[in-house]
This record gives C-alpha cells, structure tokens and sequence, in this order.
C-alpha cells in the first residue's frame, strides 16, 4: 500500500503523468494491453475517478510535470468535450506551467474535424495515431476496423488543424510481409506531414488470439532471415526520410519530436500512472493499479490509492533496469555501469559504439538487443 509515512514531497518530483484509457470497441488480436470491450460504464464517471486518484497523491508528492500521456486501450472513445472538462479541473489544483507535451493516442476512424480543434484548445500538443499500416491486406490480418484511407485523411486533417508533432505507429514483421511491402507503405509515409514514427516489430504475446493461432500453426511469422531482411529495409526508409532514431523503436524528424514522454521511462524519471492497471514509479518502488474497473472504482469512492502491487527497488535491481532501458536508446550507458571484460572483444566491434565514455548498441546491435543483453544482466 502507498503510505504516506513513506513518501515525502523531499523527494525528486513527478515529471510524467500517464493516464490509461481502458476501453476499446474490441480487442486486437496481437494486443497484450488491459482494455475492456464493454462500453457501458460511464466515461464521465471515469474521468472523475482519474480525478480522484491524483488528489489523493498531491499529498505525498511534488508534481512538476513534463509531459502527460493518454494511452490506452483507446482514449479516441472519450469525447473530446470530457477532455475539455477534465483539464479544467486538472488546472483546479494542479499547476501545469512546466508543462511541455500532451499525448493523446487516437484510432484513424476516431474524431471529426471539429473534435481535433477541440483536442488543440485543450492544450493537446502532440497526437499518437494508430495506423499500423498502410496496406489493406496488413490491417484485415491486424483485424483493424480503418482503411488506409482513414489513416491518411486523419493526419492531413490533423495537420490542417495545427497538430505538429504528429506520431505514428506502424508494425512491421507481418506474416508473408515483403520488402515491396515496406517500401509501399514508406511511398505513402513520404507525402504526409508525419514527425515521428514508432516502429514495431510484431510480437506474440502470451494469451493473445495471435498467440494461440501462432501455436496451433494458423499463423506462420516470418524467418530470422526475413525479419533481418525487413529491419535493414524499415531503416533505409527511415533514415532517406530524415528521420533520427532515439530509442529502439523510436524515430523522429529533429529532436524537437522526439518523445518527451517516454524518454522519461527510459532516463528512470519518478512518473505517476493513472487509472486502471496503470504502473507508477518513483524512484525507490514501483507499484501497479488494479487491474479490475469495480476494485479500482471501490478504493477512490473509500479515498484509498486503487493499489494492488508494490515492488520495492533495491539498488541492485536500480542499475540492472539502468542498463536495460538506457541500452533501448541511442545515448546508451555510462561505462562505469557495465564490466565490458565480460564481452567478447568481436561482440563489442560488431554490435556496439563506444564514445563519450558511454556504450551504445549501433543498428545491428539493435536487432538483436535481447541477446545482447544478457552479456549485461
């Protein structure tokens, strides 16, 4: 449980707020996220219980945020209107005068014109837009609901709104996905006003449709050879676009796009997560929301933190997940973190950069991180 005794607002203060938005109309069959499909709860009830709980943690912690992040699920199902309503109370008891980014993810089929304008005078500054793909045969594997078509007439409105910084996702590694594919899909890319892109290859997840389709031979994924052959090409692409990879799966076209927000999780910055299932972390522990809607609504109506989990960090634990996240990106780890002895000198030359008495993985390090790092940990 979170205790006050425990926690001080002489600790370093809360720079990031996630918000977990847990509805969606239904579950994709590669997505590991907590949602639920049922919509008939109230979304106004919602919001007020995210209210809530971040009253209760003005008490234990000074909260000077960066950056504020609508994940989901899919929070396109809240009515921007609620936003507006949200924000006002927010600004009731919460300064946001340090504030630099608001992320909201949204679903290509999600939002008219008017709804954007409304998400911009809210203070919305950066859109996170669920394309997946540009190909229509990706999308019915996906089992997405939009068209390519939506995609593109949702970042040219966007766009026409006055949204900047506009991110993508896009998953790649599709069963029978080709080169010619990824470049079709980059054809596209290149006449729209996108900033970032947040490139994934595709995952099975445990206990996911996919994953069951995967075991029962319904789905084949492609080869190490073909995954290999697609990631030089997903980069290529990229970096002929301009853009500058920042993390591993992150791109963007200068610094000035690059995710405020999740640059926070991988520095190790003390952020609040909000709502349903959501993880928080300050520093010394991480702990996790209740993942039920009924058990998370009962603790804020009784004033408690909705808390089911506490894991305490030991510093140990704090330099390993040091080395973890830091090595997801390009600025990499100080050396002192690592013994470099324990790495093979050609391991070295072939996967990693080192330089400013940091190491880092290069590209082809990247491919194969999860390996790597087990020289690490």
């Amino acid at each position: 449980m979170i205790s006050s005794k425990k926690n001080s607002k002489k600790s370093n203060p809360i720079e990031g707020l996630y918000i977990h938005i847990p509805f969606c109309r239904k579950k994709c069959p590669y997505c590991d996220f907590l949602s639920f499909t049922d919509l008939s709860k109230p979304k106004e009830l919602y919001l007020h219980l995210l209210l809530k709980e971040l009253e209760l943690y003005l008490s234990l912690y000074e909260i000077k945020l960066k950056s504020i992040y609508f994940g989901g699920g899919t929070p396109s199902l809240i009515p921007p209107s609620l936003y507006q309503t949200f924000f006002k109370k927010i600004k009731e008891f919460l300064r946001l005068n340090s504030l630099e980014e608001i992320t909201i993810e949204i679903n290509p089929e999600d939002y008219t014109e008017e709804d954007l304008k409304i998400l911009r005078e809210v203070g919305i500054n950066r859109l996170s837009i669920g394309v997946q793909s540009f190909l229509n045969k990706n999308l019915q594997f996906l089992k997405r609901r939009h068209s390519p078509e939506d995609s593109i007439k949702k970042i040219e409105l966007a766009y026409k709104v006055g949204f900047q910084n506009i991110s993508i996702d896009l998953i790649w590694g599709l069963p029978s996905q080709t080169q010619e594919d990824l470049n079709k899909e980059f054809l596209i890319i290149r006449e729209l006003p996108i900033t970032h892109i947040s490139a994934y290859k595709l995952t099975v997840y445990e206990e996911t449709p996919l994953y069951y389709e995967v075991a029962k031979g319904k789905v084949k994924l492609p080869t190490d050879e073909i995954i290999e052959t697609l990631y030089w090409t997903l980069l290529e692409n990229l970096y002929e676009l301009g853009f500058k990879r920042y993390e591993i799966s992150s791109f963007g076209k200068t610094e000035k796009y690059f995710s405020i927000h999740n640059r926070l999780y991988w520095e190790m910055k003390p952020f609040l997560g909000l709502g349903v299932g959501a993880w928080s972390f300050d520093l010394r522990k991480r702990w996790k929301n209740f993942s039920s809607l009924d058990k998370y609504e009962r603790a804020l109506k009784n004033q408690k933190f909705p808390v089911e989990q506490v894991e305490i960090i030991t510093q140990e634990e704090f330099r390993k997940e040091k080395i973890i996240l830091g090595l997801r990106t390009t600025k990499g780890i100080e050396l002192e973190l690592v013994n470099l002895k324990k790495i093979p000198e050609e391991i070295l030359k072939e996967f990693f950069i080192i330089e400013n008495n940091r190491l880092r993985f290069n590209d082809k390090g990247f491919l194969v991180s999860n390996t790597l790092l087990t020289y690490f940990i």
